[in-house]
């Protein structure tokens, strides 16, 4: 564990609120991929390295972030099933910055598509697609490998891009931001997470993590247990740390903020 993890991880139960744009959005896990692979919000849903490199350190999206990872070949990070991280109703947030928009990548991914006879799909995943364009994908509860889509606009490579995917279960609606912006918004008519069983990966997707690698460098993966707004999405996307939630929570923000800077 680094020292960024060993200083946040006692502010979790402070700092883990977020109330810009929601009433109570609780932070469920954080990535920040400075290092490791290790969840920073507290929670213990730590991830792993596996099935190749995966190379910590790299330059940042930004002052704030402090580092990313690059996921040069096929290593990914998978992180074990929780109920907790598949809530019906959700926030997904990430830096990303990809190299290429040849075929199908998964900066993220968290579905189950159990195959036919009776299949069905369930979870959700982010896809820098075969159009080169950003696109959330969603599992309909129907047979094996019937996914919705909504495209968020094209990609644009060694660019770093702020993404982040929200799902509203009482309204059945999905959005996609970037950059901080709605860039697509639909009704699915269905849950999106359903019963899902499967790992959650970074950098790969299928259900085992081992199909569409990333190219490119991921920063600040968060996962949140409502569906933020633009003013909360915006916020992430800005201090790229969880939003305090009282003026004594914000001078521990602001310190968490200046030893990430000063590390």
């Amino acid at each position: 564990m680094n020292n960024l993890h060993r200083f946040l991880t006692p502010l979790t139960a402070l700092s883990g609120i977020l109330t810009t744009g929601v009433a109570s959005a609780s932070l469920v896990a954080w990535y920040p991929l400075d290092s490791d692979a290790l969840d920073a919000s507290g929670n213990g849903h730590h991830g792993a390295v596996v099935g190749g490199t995966v190379n910590f350190g790299q330059a940042g999206a930004n002052a704030n972030t402090v580092s990313s990872a690059a996921f040069p070949d096929n290593g990914h990070i998978t992180v074990p099933y929780s109920a907790a991280l598949n809530s019906s109703t959700f926030t997904v947030t990430m830096w990303v910055n990809t190299t290429s928009t040849a075929g199908f990548t998964s900066p993220l991914t968290s579905r189950d598509d159990v195959p036919n006879p009776g299949g069905s799909t369930h979870g959700y995943i982010l896809y820098n697609d075969v159009g080169g364009n950003w696109n959330f994908w969603n599992g309909t509860g129907a047979g094996s490998g019937t996914w919705d889509q909504l495209v968020g606009g094209g990609v644009s490579i060694n660019t770093w891009t702020h993404i982040a995917m929200t799902y509203d279960g009482g309204t059945s609606t999905k959005t996609i931001w970037i950059n901080g912006v709605n860039a697509g918004s639909k009704t699915v008519g269905h849950s999106v997470n359903g019963p899902q069983t499967e790992d959650l990966h970074i950098g790969s997707g299928s259900d085992a993590g081992t199909n569409f690698y990333f190219s490119g460098n991921i920063d600040d993966v968060t996962i949140w247990d409502e569906a933020l707004d633009q003013a909360a999405i915006q916020s992430i996307m800005i201090d790229s740390v969880p939003e305090p939630t009282s003026t004594l929570l914000l001078g521990l923000g602001l310190i968490s903020v200046a030893f990430r800077r000063n590390r």
